[in-house]
């Protein structure tokens, strides 16, 4: 491999590159204060053996003597491709901001507080606008792991109008009296006065992390991205930073209860309130494992990837609300399903017998989700082919499936997933099961009718909100398989 003829171009006159390696090197030769680089390889791969002594010369030999680092699927995945496609590259393992003081000004705070999880300072200051409006634009969702809400739900609502409004219709500093802040929690911080000038300081945040004010953060982050970053001038944030002394474990611990309690006060949506849930991290990586899908838990994570990046098509991505739904509907309650408001959901049916279980059992049941969640997605597909406008759901051929039966579909494809179904089959087969099952479903709604109604109008639409949906699914004697 020409590695050196690649980051030293200087004897390469005999080798021509193609055009994306010529690329490379125009940015390499870019780059400021080059010589303070090291380079290393980055094999994507998954291969064998490469750690033993002579699979590490043989490498060492085809590398030119560069490092180098493997990364096999999964930690491509963890490391490479969803940091990329959430919008997670940059870590913010030591943020730097600068600060100026006035004459005689006690620019901070400090409090050290006791909690379950080991002490913790706190420190509480005003920080320039502009600063923090960079610090979003630069690290955007690598700031907001505990925060419910992804940089792009954050952006969203008529609040960010309002504190928009505060930044750029007033030249004054209104805003940091009117503004609740924001809550910062560290690693380690530390103030630092010592720089040569009485009027200049700095406040160095290690591994920060913005677990409340993250509308606040976004917003100015917004301002920072459009013309009216002027305007970010002279306007300060009140912010609270915390830094546990505690070890990572229980710091954690104590950072997800904070985030709760702060963020109870706020209107977040029933689905955000549950995002940062360690059951749905264990459903993403199963997921995309499986099925290479990606489980959005926070509205807008893949915003970066799916509509900047164009990395991922839409319709890989596994909407969470109809995923809770589909778990509902295999296990036994298509009439919640349908007919449950997301707060009721969220709140009574949240994945409860997953979160009793270990992390192997809890990747079977994504595995087993996926099925129900390919049948909703198979019938959301048919009900939009073959638009008919005098049968927009095609009720002469399936009667109501389509149009309020989903949910009931699919609890009775449910009962036909084979136990050792592998993931490479699993769409394939929740197809052809949704088929056969929808060949009979007008056969099921005319046995409804004839148990239920005297009436040949019957009220299907809140028919498959009800409980006795479940009933009549569990004592019908249609074979639902085509033999």
């Amino acid at each position: 491999m020409s590695i050196k003829e690649i980051v030293t171009p200087e004897n390469t006159d005999q080798i021509t590159f193609n055009g994306k390696i010529k690329k490379l090197q125009q940015t390499l030769s870019k780059l400021p204060n080059s010589n303070l680089y090291t380079f290393k390889v980055i094999i994507l791969a998954n291969l064998s053996g490469s750690e033993t002594k002579k699979g590490n010369a043989a490498f060492t030999r085809l590398l030119q003597g560069f490092k180098y680092e493997i990364f096999n699927y999964q930690r491509t995945y963890d490391e490479l491709l969803l940091p990329s496609i959430s919008g997670t590259c940059s870590q913010p393992g030591e943020v730097t901001i600068p600060l100026t003081l006035k004459d005689n000004e006690v620019p901070q705070a400090t409090n050290t507080i006791k909690t379950i999880g080991g002490n913790c300072t706190v420190s509480i200051m005003f920080i320039p606008a502009m600063q923090i409006a960079q610090m979003m634009h630069n690290y955007r969702n690598a700031l907001l792991i505990y925060n419910p809400r992804s940089f792009l739900g954050l952006r969203k609502g008529n609040i960010n109008s309002t504190i928009r409004n505060t930044i750029v219709k007033k030249n004054t500093n209104e805003f940091a009296l009117f503004n609740n802040g924001l809550t910062i929690v560290t690693s380690g911080s530390s103030f630092n006065k010592s720089l040569g000038s009485a009027s200049k300081a700095q406040l160095i945040l290690e591994d920060p992390q913005i677990i409340n004010g993250g509308q606040t953060a976004a917003t100015l982050a917004q301002i920072y991205d459009s013309s009216d970053r002027y305007s970010l001038k002279g306007k300060e944030v009140l912010v609270r930073v915390i830094t546990f002394e505690a070890e990572d474990t229980k710091r954690k611990k104590v950072i997800q209860q904070l985030s709760e309690a702060t963020n109870g006060q706020t209107t977040i949506t029933d689905g955000d309130r549950h995002a940062n849930d360690p059951l749905l991290d264990t459903f993403k990586k199963s997921i995309f494992r499986d099925f290479a899908m990606l489980y959005e838990h926070k509205t807008g994570e893949f915003y970066e990837g799916v509509v900047v990046k164009k990395h991922v098509p839409k319709d890989q991505i596994v909407d969470r609300d109809d995923f809770l739904r589909v778990a509902i509907a295999m296990n036994g309650d298509p009439g919640m399903a349908r007919s449950g408001g997301k707060k009721n959901l969220y709140a009574q049916h949240f994945f409860n017998a997953e979160h009793q279980m270990n992390e192997q059992e809890q990747e079977k049941s994504a595995r087993k989700y996926m099925y129900g969640y390919f049948v909703l997605r198979y019938l959301k597909t048919k009900s939009k082919q073959l638009k008919d406008l005098q049968d927009k759901y095609h009720r002469d051929k399936y009667g109501y499936a389509l149009r309020y039966g989903n949910y009931a579909v699919v609890s009775v494809c449910a009962r036909f997933r084979p136990n050792n179904l592998s993931a490479e089959s699993t769409q394939e087969k929740a197809e052809q099961v949704c088929e056969s099952v929808l060949s009979h479903w007008k056969e099921f709604e005319n046995e409804v009718i004839e148990k239920r109604s005297t009436n040949r109008d019957f009220d299907f639409a809140n028919y498959y909100k009800t409980q006795t949906v479940k009933e009549d699914i569990n004592s019908t004697q249609i074979k639902w398989l085509d033999e």
